[in-house]
C-alpha cells in the first residue's frame, strides 16, 4: 500500500516539513545572534541595561516588585531577560563551568535570551508567512529577515530595539492570518477571524508594549487589519461580532499579558503607565542631550529625510532592490497574498512618519520596519525570479541549488561583518565611509580595539585613560577612565580616545581641536571602512610651555628645571618633545648655557631624548621626554642664564629649521636655529 498517497500522511509531511524548516530558520538566526558576538558593549548597555538587568533580578528575588519599574521605555521584556542570563551566568559560576572574572563571557550569557527570543520569533513567523504569500516567498523572506545585517546587530544586544522588531512583525502576522488574510475571498461566505491567532497576536502586542512604547501602533495596526479583512470579505454588517469584539479581546488580552509580566504593575498599574507616558514623552519631546548629526553637520533635529537615508545605508541591497520591485505587486492582480503586502507596507510608512515627528532621532528607532520590507522585498525578488510559477520535476534539484546559494551568500555577507554587523552599511551608496559622511555612526563598537592597544602599552595602566563613553571603555584598559574634558588639562590623562560619534556631534570640542589633526594618532580604530576611533598619548605636564618646531618631525612643548642649584654647580634640565612624523635620522640635541652676557657657561651635545631614545626609534604621535645634567663653571652663581639649543645631524653638523617665536629681547646670538630661553637658576 503506498501511504504517499493518503491525505494523512501527506499532512503529516507537510506538518514535519514545517517544523524541520522552523528548525533550520531558528538555527540559521541564532548563529550569528549569539556566536562570538559579544567582543563589545554598547554605550546603552553599559549606562543602563547590563545593571537594569541585574536590578531587576535582584527586585524579582526579594519581593521588591515596585523595584521593576526602572525605566519608561518599559524594557521589562529585554530586563526579564537579561535578568535570565544572569542567572544562568551565576549557575555556571557555582558549577565552575565559567570563569566568573571573564567579561566576554559575562556579555555573552547576558545577551544569549534576547539572541534566543529573536531567533525564535523569525522561526515563529515562517509558518504564518507561508499562509499569507506562498511556500517559496515565504521562505526567502524568512531567510531574509534572518540574516538582515542591521536586524542581526541589534539581536545580539540587550536592548529593545530588536524585541520590539521582532514582537511587533509577529503580532502584525498573526492579525493577517486572525483576520483571514491569506484566505481567497469568497463574497457571502460568513466571516470570523480565526481566534487562536487573534490571541498569538493579542499575547505578541502585550510583549510588544512592555518592550517600548513605539509599540503603541500595533493596536491601531490590527484594527485597521481588522476593517481590512471585513471589506475583502464584505462583512460589513457583522461589525460588531467580525471587529469591535475581536478588538476588545485583543486588547483585553493584550493588557492581561503587560499586567502579568511586570510586577510593578501588580502594585500601581497607573503608575507603571504613568512612567511609560512620561518617558516617551521626555524621550520623544527633545532632541538628544549629546546632539545629532546628517549629512555632514552636527544638528539637534535631523528632519523628516533622516529615517528614509537611514533605510538606504541601512538595508542590504538585496532588500533596497526587491523592495522596489515588491512594492508594484501591491497594484498587480494575481499577486498572492497582495492584500497582506499593502497592510505591511502601511506599516512601514506609518511607523516611518511617527518616529519622524519627534526631534530625537537614532537610526534604530526605526529597525520595527525592516522584517516588514523583508517581506515586501521577498515577494518582489520571488516574482523577478518567476519562483512562483510552477517548475518542472527535472528542475529540482538545480532549485534546491539555487536556495543553497542563497543561504550561503547571506552567510557569507554576515560571516564577513561578524560581530560588526553594526558597522554594515550598504555598499550600494559607498558602504561605511559613505554613512559616515551621512549619518551618525557609533554606539560603543571600536572601544574594546582602543583598549586593547592602550592595555598592550608598556604604560598603559601608569595613568587614567580618557574617552567620552567613560563606561564603554572601561572593561578593555587596565586602568580607570575620566570623562574626555579632562584630557584638556596637561598630564591629568595617559592616553585619549576619541570617537566617531563624539567627533560628529561635536561633544567636548576643545578636546577634540586639541588632538584631532595636530597629533598623529597612535592608533586609529577603523572597522569595514570606517575610522571609529583615535587614540593619542595625552599632552604630559610642563611646567614651562613652549612651542618649537625643528623642522617638519619634532616640536618642543616644554622645559623643566627642577633640581637644578648653582650651588651644586648643576642645571637639570628635562625637556618634552612631541613627535609629528618619523625622523630618518639619529638627530643631535645641542645645549649651550650663557651667562647674562652671553658668555659661554656650559654645553652639552646629547639624543634629544636621551641615549637610550635614538630620534630614529621616536614614534609619531609620542611624547618624549629626555632629561640632562649639565655640570656648570664653579665660578656660576644663581641668576638669569639663557639656553641656546637646537637640534643637528651629526653626520654634517646641519641643524633642523627652527620655526618659533621671535626670541625675548637682548637675547644673545648663538648662530642659526638656535631656541633662545632665559631662565633663572636658584
Amino acid at each position: 500500500m503506498d501511504l504517499s498517497s493518503r491525505p494523512a500522511y501527506r499532512g503529516w509531511r507537510a506538518a514535519a516539513a514545517q517544523w524541520l524548516a522552523g528548525v533550520v530558520l531558528f538555527a540559521l538566526a541564532l548563529a550569528p545572534r549569539a556566536i562570538l558576538a559579544a567582543r563589545f558593549q554598547t554605550v546603552d548597555e553599559a549606562y543602563h541595561w547590563f545593571e537594569r538587568a541585574t536590578r531587576f533580578g535582584q527586585a524579582i528575588q526579594s519581593g521588591n516588585y515596585a523595584g521593576t519599574n526602572l525605566v519608561g521605555h518599559p524594557g521589562v521584556t529585554t530586563m526579564w531577560l537579561g535578568a535570565g542570563g544572569v542567572a544562568l551566568r551565576r549557575w555556571l559560576i557555582d558549577a565552575a563551568l565559567v570563569n566568573g572574572d571573564d567579561l566576554f563571557v559575562y556579555r555573552a550569557l547576558i545577551r544569549l535570551p534576547v539572541a534566543l527570543a529573536t531567533a525564535l520569533c523569525v522561526a515563529l513567523a515562517y509558518p504564518l508567512l507561508r499562509r499569507l504569500i506562498g511556500a517559496r516567498p515565504a521562505w526567502l523572506a524568512a531567510l531574509l529577515w534572518a540574516a538582515e545585517p542591521f536586524v542581526v546587530a541589534h539581536s545580539q544586544l540587550l536592548h529593545v530595539d530588536a524585541l520590539l522588531t521582532s514582537f511587533v512583525m509577529l503580532g502584525l502576522l498573526a492579525a493577517l492570518v486572525a483576520f483571514r488574510f491569506d484566505d481567497q475571498v469568497a463574497p457571502g461566505r460568513p466571516f470570523a477571524p480565526r481566534w487562536g491567532m487573534l490571541a498569538a497576536s493579542a499575547v505578541c502586542g502585550g510583549l510588544a508594549l512592555l518592550t517600548k512604547s513605539p509599540a503603541v501602533l500595533l493596536p491601531p495596526m490590527v484594527g485597521l487589519i481588522g476593517l481590512a479583512g471585513l471589506w475583502r470579505h464584505a462583512a460589513g454588517r457583522r461589525l460588531w461580532r467580525a471587529w469591535v469584539l475581536p478588538l476588545l479581546a485583543w486588547a483585553a488580552l493584550a493588557a492581561a499579558v503587560w499586567l502579568a509580566l511586570w510586577p510593578a504593575a501588580w502594585l500601581s498599574p497607573l503608575g507603571a503607565a504613568w512612567s511609560v507616558l512620561h518617558q516617551a514623552e521626555a524621550d520623544g519631546g527633545a532632541p538628544h542631550a549629546w546632539g545629532n548629526f546628517f549629512r555632514g553637520q552636527a544638528v539637534a533635529d535631523p528632519g523628516p529625510l533622516f529615517y528614509p537615508v537611514v533605510l538606504a545605508f541601512r538595508l542590504a541591497p538585496w532588500t533596497l532592490l526587491g523592495a522596489l520591485v515588491g512594492v508594484p505587486l501591491l497594484w498587480r492582480r494575481g499577486t498572492r497574498g497582495r492584500a497582506a503586502l499593502a497592510m505591511l507596507a502601511l506599516f512601514a510608512l506609518l511607523f516611518v512618519l511617527m518616529m519622524s515627528v519627534p526631534p530625537k532621532k537614532f537610526d534604530r528607532y526605526v529597525l520595527p520596519v525592516v522584517p516588514a520590507l523583508d517581506i515586501i522585498a521577498a515577494a518582489g525578488l520571488a516574482a523577478l525570479a518567476g519562483m512562483l510559477r510552477r517548475r518542472p520535476a527535472a528542475r529540482a534539484g538545480l532549485a534546491a541549488l539555487g536556495w543553497l546559494a542563497l543561504v550561503a551568500g547571506l552567510a557569507a555577507n554576515l560571516a564577513w561583518y561578524h560581530p560588526y554587523e553594526i558597522a554594515y552599511y550598504s555598499p550600494l551608496l559607498g558602504g561605511g565611509p559613505a554613512a559616515a559622511r551621512n549619518l551618525p555612526i557609533g554606539w560603543g563598537e571600536g572601544f574594546e580595539q582602543a583598549g586593547a592597544f592602550i592595555t598592550a602599552q608598556p604604560d598603559g595602566a601608569a595613568k587614567p585613560a580618557a574617552a567620552w563613553f567613560e563606561p564603554v571603555l572601561r572593561p578593555f584598559v587596565p586602568t580607570s577612565v575620566l570623562p574626555l574634558a579632562e584630557a584638556a588639562t596637561p598630564g591629568r590623562a595617559g592616553y585619549v580616545v576619541l570617537y566617531i560619534d563624539q567627533i560628529q556631534r561635536q561633544d567636548v570640542p576643545d578636546v577634540t581641536a586639541l588632538y584631532l589633526g595636530k597629533l598623529p594618532a597612535l592608533h586609529t580604530v577603523r572597522i569595514h571602512g570606517i575610522e571609529y576611533a583615535y587614540v593619542y598619548q595625552a599632552f604630559p605636564a610642563v611646567a614651562h610651555t613652549t612651542q618649537a618646531d625643528f623642522g617638519t618631525g619634532i616640536r618642543l612643548i616644554g622645559y623643566d628645571l627642577a633640581g637644578s642649584s648653582a650651588a651644586a654647580h648643576t642645571l637639570r634640565l628635562a625637556l618634552t618633545w612631541q613627535v609629528n612624523q618619523a625622523l630618518p635620522a639619529d638627530y643631535t640635541l645641542f645645549v649651550h648655557v650663557l651667562g647674562p652676557a652671553g658668555t659661554p657657561v656650559a654645553r652639552i651635545d646629547v639624543p634629544p631624548g636621551g641615549p637610550a631614545a635614538p630620534t630614529s626609534a621616536w614614534q609619531p604621535g609620542r611624547f618624549v621626554t629626555g632629561t640632562f645634567e649639565i655640570a656648570l663653571d664653579p665660578a656660576a652663581g644663581a641668576g638669569q642664564y639663557w639656553l641656546a639649543l637646537g637640534v643637528y645631524n651629526p653626520r654634517d653638523g646641519t641643524r633642523l629649521p627652527l620655526s618659533s617665536a621671535p626670541p625675548p629681547a637682548g637675547a644673545p646670538a648663538d648662530g642659526p636655529d638656535a631656541l633662545r630661553l632665559q631662565v633663572a637658576l636658584p
